[in-house]
């Protein structure tokens, strides 16, 4: 898939999530927090959700309205830790005023587990239509592709046939993953792309090590398997986040 493909994919999935730089100054709300605000506990008064976490706007309008997000509790199954996570947008005004789904913004965080869960937000990766063994296969894929170049070449050739060139993507992801820069890099977002019924088709986000200062970027890793049959990395772009 072109770059400008991917482009637009990641502009589409970022719509949907507030930007992973403000979470760090969130605020989580639970039923029990005495400081939550109205619209939470509201929210929380009729949600199954177990919390809500309530985020600054972006940038440097103090006037914005702060990102909202809520959260299921985290199960444990199928070797893997995941929870629900929805933006919830405030809408009305005055006194009718309250925080309602935003069907658009609706994601499942993912981990492997390999012990006890671990709490939210960190370590978990953002999945839309993504089932746990699928999960578990690309993420195993990635771990091992992403800390060899020798695994990374065989994952490529398998899918797509000797002889056939890496995009310039593609050989820049080969190159950081020889020099070591992508062992153990986190997989930000995997999205399940739509296509032919019986091909599986999914795309990893994974920051990019090598970006310029004051830039983010992404790689756009693609993974496909035909039902039935082993995954195989078959295209790499990147895009700006």
């Amino acid at each position: 898939m072109r770059a400008t493909a991917a482009a637009a994919l990641v502009a589409l999935v970022t719509l949907a999530v507030p930007a992973r730089a403000a979470e760090p100054a969130c605020q989580s709300y639970t039923r029990a927090s005495s400081a939550a605000p109205e619209l939470v506990r509201a929210w929380l008064a009729h949600s199954s959700d177990v919390n809500v976490r309530v985020c600054p706007p972006a940038g440097a309008d103090t006037a914005a309205v702060p990102l909202y997000r809520s959260e299921s509790a985290v199960a444990h199954e199928n070797g893997v830790c995941s929870y629900a996570s929805h933006v919830l947008t405030a809408a009305g005004s005055g006194g009718r005023r309250q925080l309602r789904r935003d069907e658009h913004g609706d994601a499942q965080r993912m981990a492997l587990a390999t012990g006890p869960c671990p709490a939210p937000p960190q370590a978990y990766t953002e999945t839309y239509d993504v089932s746990a063994p699928a999960f578990v296969a690309a993420m195993h894929l990635w771990n091992e592709a992403s800390g060899a170049v020798r695994v990374f070449d065989a994952e490529w050739r398998d899918g797509h046939g000797a002889g056939e060139r890496a995009t310039p993507a593609a050989a820049r992801l080969r190159t950081a993953i020889g020099a070591g820069r992508l062992k153990g890099a986190p997989v930000l977002r995997i999205v399940r792309l739509s296509g032919a019924t019986l091909r599986r088709r999914y795309a990893l986000f994974v920051a990019d090590p090598d970006r310029a200062p004051q830039q983010s970027t992404l790689y756009v890793i693609y993974l496909s398997r035909w039902i039935g049959g082993p995954w195989h990395i078959s295209g790499v772009a990147d895009a700006a986040d």
